[in-house]
């Protein structure tokens, strides 16, 4: 059996001992510091110092701030709270949105328009745009892999290849008019263009599963009203996309290795039009995994957790 120190029949020489080791290696363990140099009410709270990321107006009038600017991003943690115009990230979720657009990769030093010839082949994500005359075919982004504000059919054509380590995109509606929803592709958190409970739809699954009534997303049980809806910014229990959270535990990589805590590209898809397409729409009931939100530290008293039913 496990013995401890209090145990009568530890050897008093043995207890002397452990005391010293203990003593000892807490001389030696690694302090760790935090570098974020806002207070909590800073992070969390409402006194502003110019912290905040410069907001975005959503497609219905309502007001999304992205996030800390780039020299708190470590500051930051995996969740939003609500503000009296719309919502506010503690977290700048289009960090890396460069990534996730098409002329990031419509580049000849990652591959693109370069010549395989008969027995080379294209880097990973292109294709060659033929075989017949092969000697002048160069290598492509498909036709299936669609980016950010592109029309899309499904998720897995916004999750592509080239995407999938970078960002965490959906295909999703962007229009809340049910004869014309304009499916594009979108960052995670700007899923939320229209209501869950517009539509309903059906699968296997109990509480929630894939579903082509959702284009590839998850079609998820409410408790509301004891039916299935889309959520599109939800993924499967046991699987998943990357985090645009940098905090979180499964984070998306920057790109070329290089350190993402350095990066923000979120001017460049905000000025575009691709980020910032309407503010997060939730369903109530089963607590499903929501990568976005789910990790980092958290302030249950003002900050919304992902895992919280709603």
């Amino acid at each position: 059996r496990s013995q401890h120190l209090t145990d009568p029949f530890f050897p008093l020489s043995t207890e002397i001992a452990m005391k010293t080791f203990l003593a000892l290696s807490a001389l030696f363990l690694p302090t760790v510091t935090s570098s974020c140099t806002l207070t909590s009410e800073q992070k969390f709270g409402s006194e502003d110092i110019g912290q905040w990321n410069d907001p975005i107006t959503a497609f219905d009038g309502r007001t999304i701030i992205p996030g800390l600017k780039a020299e708190y991003s470590d500051c930051e943690s995996c969740g939003y709270s609500s503000t009296p115009e719309g919502y506010r990230y503690f977290y700048n979720y289009a960090w890396n949105a460069e990534v996730a657009m098409r002329p990031f990769w419509e580049d000849s030093s990652k591959g693109w328009k370069q010549k395989p010839g008969f027995w080379g082949s294209c880097k990973l994500g292109y294709e060659r745009d033929g075989w017949w005359g092969w000697w002048n075919k160069k290598c492509e982004i498909p036709s299936s892999a669609k980016f950010l504000g592109e029309s899309c059919s499904d998720k897995s054509q916004c999750s592509n290849t080239f995407v999938e380590e970078y960002a965490d995109t959906t295909c999703a509606p962007t229009n809340n008019d049910e004869s014309d929803p304009q499916w594009k592709c979108v960052l995670d958190e700007d899923s939320g263009a229209v209501s869950p409970y517009a539509s309903t739809c059906s699968c296997f699954g109990v509480f929630s599963c894939e579903s082509d009534d959702c284009n590839g997303n998850q079609c998820v049980l409410s408790s509301r009203d004891m039916k299935k809806h889309c959520k599109y910014a939800d993924e499967p229990m046991f699987s998943g996309s990357c985090s645009n959270c940098r905090a979180g535990n499964n984070p998306c990589k920057a790109y070329g290795g290089a350190d993402a805590s350095k990066v923000d590209t979120s001017k460049i898809g905000i000025s575009a039009g691709v980020v910032g397409f309407a503010c997060v729409g939730m369903i109530g009931g089963y607590a499903m995994k929501r990568k976005r939100m789910r990790e980092g530290d958290s302030e249950p008293l003002k900050e919304v957790d992902a895992n919280s039913v709603l």
